[in-house]
Order: C-alpha cells, then sequence, then structure tokens
C-alpha cells in the first residue's frame, strides 16, 4: 500500500474531512498548551513544597535532632527508619519517626513543619507516597485527549475501518 492510499484511507479523500481533522489535531495541541501549565500548578497546589512554605511563612518550623537510625533493604539500596528529638512549645521533649527512601539518607538535623496544630508536624525531606495527586491530576492529563475525542464526535468525522 502506498503512503497516497493510506492516507486516503484513514483521512478520506474529502478535503472537507482534511479540515475536521485539522481542527481536531489543533484542539489536541492546544489541550496540552492548557494542560500543562494547569498540572504545574494544581501539582503544586497539592505538594508537601506548598505545605512547607506556608508553614515557614508562618514561622511554624522546629528542628529536630536525629536521635537513632536503622536501614532495611538490599545492600547498597538502603531505606532508612529515624527517630529525631525535638522540643514543643510547652518545652517538653517528644519525638519524631521518619521514613528515607533509598538514595535518600537521614539528616542529622530535621526540619519539622506543621501548618495549624504542632500536633500535627510532617517533614520536607522525608519520603511521601503523593497518591492523592494521581486521582485528581489524571483527568488533566487526559484532558487533551477527551477533548480531541469530542472535537472529533461534534464534527462526526467518520473512523477508518
Amino acid at each position: 500500500m502506498e503512503m497516497r492510499e493510506a492516507f486516503y484511507r484513514v483521512f478520506t479523500d474529502d478535503p472537507v474531512n482534511w479540515v475536521k481533522w485539522a481542527v481536531v489535531f489543533a484542539i489536541l495541541i492546544g489541550g496540552y498548551v492548557i494542560a500543562i501549565p494547569l498540572y504545574g500548578k494544581v501539582s503544586y497546589r497539592l505538594s508537601w513544597a506548598r505545605k512547607r512554605d506556608i508553614a515557614r511563612e508562618r514561622g511554624h518550623v522546629i528542628r529536630a535532632t536525629l536521635m537513632k537510625k536503622h536501614c532495611s533493604g538490599d545492600l547498597a539500596h538502603y531505606d532508612w527508619n529515624a527517630v529525631y528529638r525535638y522540643t514543643a512549645e510547652n518545652g517538653e521533649e517528644k519525638k519524631y519517626r521518619a521514613f528515607f527512601k533509598h538514595p535518600a539518607t537521614p539528616p542529622r538535623i530535621l526540619n519539622l513543619y506543621y501548618v495549624d496544630s504542632p500536633k500535627r508536624l510532617f517533614s520536607y525531606e522525608e519520603y511521601h507516597y503523593e497518591n492523592h495527586k494521581g486521582i485528581i491530576l489524571l483527568p488533566l492529563i487526559l484532558l487533551p485527549w477527551i477533548l480531541a475525542l469530542a472535537a472529533m464526535w461534534i464534527l462526526q468525522i467518520p473512523l477508518p475501518g
């Protein structure tokens, strides 16, 4: 099969249909122009970095010192569990447990943050599994294709086959 025959088989030989396909491809590219910056903004809004930035602005930072650490996992690919000690606002000594996934290792000093309550501490340096972001970001990743399929349906483009 020649290239021309394959082209006509997919896009037909009707110039109006070619214009419809050009519109669909323009919408697909435009969808990426919209989705990529939107993805970055939404990803940051849902990230631990944003929470850390809010806590820093409010001055909600506590320094914790490494007490002990132990490794687990395969040789040269260790994951680390660490225990840190910090002083709470009321002067009481408390412990914070952190997990560091390979290749990160526990630092001697760990900054702990809180947004509203010092009872809900978190650290930015330790490992966080951000599965909550996937549920919201998946539609953004698929947005250009959804828009292109909607354009195909609205323009009633005949599919090859």
